[in-house]
């Protein structure tokens, strides 16, 4: 993969975990009105946090390959923790872009 498919992928993962946390923070926020509480709307900031490094992750590509492959893999990785199955599609789009990066530049 080169530096743009790589960078493409990042940022499409990063929006489309980005748009996903909007999602989830909806849920959020309808279970907190209707609950009365809602542990949700907490771990749906950490995930917007995580797909910005993501995206940030996606924008070092050129600079700071190896940096940028690691931001993409962690954070890539730890979304679906954080929104559980709405964090799996970014997930498919940033990992392989950060372990692309990560394997291109360790030879």
């Amino acid at each position: 993969m080169n530096k743009t498919t790589t960078f493409f992928l990042g940022m499409t993962g990063g929006a489309i975990g980005f748009i996903y946390t909007f999602y989830a923070v909806f849920f959020g926020t309808l279970d907190e009105t209707t609950f009365g509480e809602s542990f949700f709307m907490g771990t749906t900031m950490v995930a917007m946090l995580l797909s910005t490094i993501a995206m940030i992750g996606a924008a070092l590509v050129k600079r700071k390959p190896t940096f940028s492959g690691w931001l993409m893999f962690v954070s890539g990785l730890m979304l679906p923790l954080f929104i559980s199955t709405f964090g799996l599609i970014p997930l498919l789009f940033i990992v392989p872009a950060g372990l692309s990066e990560i394997i291109r530049n360790r030879h």
